[in-house]
C-alpha cells in the first residue's frame, strides 16, 4: 500500500512539474520580459515557410532601429475565413491579421461594421506582401491536346472531358476566389463589376452548376490539393484552380514528373485572374496598444524591405513590394524560379483583377457555390477534401439489408434459445 502511495505521489509530482516547466517555456516564448512589446499576428499556411525564414531576424532589426524598446513575436496560423471569424468572436485578438487575399478585406471590414458599428481597418495602411495569382492548373498533354486559355473554355471542356477541382468555397480562400473568378466568366465583366443580382440570375448560376457538376474532388486545403492532384494523376484530375506557387512547387518535388512523365502547368486566363497578395493589416481595434501599432509598423516596414522580399522568391512568390518590379538583384532571382521548365511564365500579360468591394456581394459567394456545386460529392470531415457520395436509392438499399440481417440474426437466437 506504501509503495502504491509514494507511486501516485512521483507521478503526480511529475505532472505538477510538466505543467510548471511548460508555463515557464510559453513565457519564454512569447515574451514576459518586462519593456518588451508582444506583438500578435495571425496569419494564413500559405507563406509559412517564407515567414518561418525571416521572423527570427526580426527582433534585431527592430532593436537595432529602436535601441531602448524590444519586440517578440508570437504567431498564429489559420485558414483565412477562420481567422476573419476567429476575429469578429473575440476569440483572437491579434495586432495584425494577413489573410491569403485582399478580396477579404471588405468583406471582413464588412462584417465587422455590421456587428460593432465601426471600422477596424485603416484601408490607407494595407499593402501586399507577397503574390500569387490564381491560375488554371493543368497537365502539359491535356493543354496541349485541348489548347484551352481562358475560364470561359471550363465552360466547353465541360462538355468533353473535363475533371475538375477546386478547394472549397467556405473553407479555403483559393476555392472562394475560383468561385468568383467562375461567376465572372459566366456574366461577362470582370469581379470588381459584379452586382448582387448576377448572383441571382439563373443563367449565371446554371453555366457555375454545368463547369462544377464537373468535379470530381473539392479540398479544404490548397496545397492538400496540388498534392492529391498529382498523387491521383492525369486520369483522375485534369483542371485544378491553385496558386502559381504551387505549380512551382509541384514541378521542384519531382513527384508528377516521376510518377506520370508530364508535370502540371499553369494556364493564366485570357480574361485575366484575381491574385492572393496576401495584405497586411494592422487592426485599429481596442486592443491593440500603441506600442503594439508601433512594432507592427515596423513588422511592416520589415517584411516589405527588399533583403526581405528576395527571400520570399525561392518560394514562388513575387514580391509584394512594387518598387523592386524593375530591381536587378528582384528579376535575377526571379528569373531562377519562374521558368518554362517549372510549368510558370516570369511575365504575366493578362489583366490583373480588382477586387470587388461589396462585403455582402462576398458574402453570398460561398452561398452560390453551395447551390451549384457538384452534389455527388460530400465533405469528409476527417479529411481534407470532399469525396464521391452515396446516392439516397443506395443509402436505403444499405439500410433495408442491414435491417433484414439483423432480423434474421435474432430470429436465430431465439430458435436457438
Amino acid at each position: 500500500m506504501g509503495k502504491h502511495k509514494f507511486s501516485t505521489f512521483i507521478v503526480l509530482g511529475l505532472l505538477i512539474a510538466s505543467i510548471i516547466a511548460l508555463d515557464v517555456y510559453r513565457q519564454y516564448q512569447f515574451g514576459s520580459e518586462k519593456g518588451e512589446i508582444v506583438l500578435n499576428v495571425l496569419y494564413t499556411s500559405e507563406k509559412k515557410g517564407w515567414i518561418n525564414s525571416i521572423a527570427p531576424e526580426f527582433p534585431e532589426w527592430f532593436s537595432n532601429r529602436n535601441p531602448e524598446k524590444k519586440v517578440r513575436l508570437r504567431f498564429e496560423i489559420q485558414g483565412t475565413r477562420t481567422s476573419m471569424l476567429s476575429i469578429l468572436s473575440g476569440e483572437s485578438k491579434p495586432a495584425i491579421w494577413s489573410p491569403a487575399a485582399s478580396v477579404w478585406i471588405p468583406l471582413f471590414d464588412w462584417a465587422w461594421e455590421n456587428k460593432f458599428g465601426d471600422s477596424i481597418l485603416n484601408y490607407n495602411q494595407i499593402k501586399s506582401l507577397v503574390a500569387s495569382p490564381i491560375i488554371i492548373g493543368t497537365w502539359k498533354s491535356f493543354q496541349e491536346e485541348n489548347n484551352f486559355t481562358s475560364w470561359q473554355d471550363l465552360y466547353t471542356l465541360a462538355d468533353i472531358n473535363l475533371k475538375l477541382a477546386h478547394t472549397s468555397a467556405q473553407e479555403s480562400n483559393s476555392g472562394f476566389m475560383a468561385v468568383l473568378l467562375e461567376v465572372s466568366a459566366a456574366c461577362g465583366k470582370p469581379p470588381d463589376q459584379i452586382l448582387l443580382q448576377d448572383l441571382e440570375n439563373t443563367t449565371i448560376q446554371s453555366w457555375l452548376e454545368k463547369v462544377e457538376s464537373k468535379a470530381v474532388l473539392y479540398g479544404t486545403s490548397t496545397g492538400f490539393l496540388a498534392k492529391q492532384a498529382v498523387q491521383l494523376g492525369p486520369s483522375a484530375i485534369n483542371v485544378v484552380i491553385l496558386y502559381e506557387n504551387l505549380i512551382i512547387e509541384t514541378a521542384r518535388d519531382g513527384e508528377a514528373f516521376a510518377k506520370w512523365g508530364e508535370n502540371l502547368v499553369a494556364v493564366y486566363p485570357d480574361e485575366g485572374t484575381l491574385w492572393s497578395d496576401h495584405p497586411i493589416a494592422i487592426l485599429n481595434a481596442s486592443w491593440v496598444s500603441p506600442e503594439e501599432a508601433f512594432a507592427a509598423s515596423e513588422f511592416e516596414k520589415y517584411l516589405l524591405s527588399k533583403e526581405v522580399q528576395l527571400q520570399a522568391v525561392p518560394f514562388g512568390f513575387r514580391p509584394g513590394n512594387e518598387t523592386l518590379v524593375n530591381d536587378t538583384d528582384t528579376i535575377n532571382e526571379m528569373q531562377q524560379v519562374f521558368k518554362t521548365e517549372s510549368g510558370v511564365s516570369l511575365n504575366i500579360t493578362i489583366p490583373r483583377f480588382n477586387t470587388p468591394t461589396d462585403g455582402k456581394l462576398l458574402d453570398r459567394i460561398p452561398d452560390l457555390w453551395l447551390k451549384t456545386r457538384a452534389t455527388t460529392l460530400e465533405r469528409d470531415e476527417d479529411a481534407e477534401y470532399w469525396q464521391v457520395g452515396l446516392e439516397l436509392s443506395t443509402i436505403l438499399q444499405l439500410t433495408l439489408g442491414t435491417l433484414i440481417i439483423l432480423a434474421v440474426f435474432r430470429k436465430r437466437r431465439r430458435v436457438r434459445k
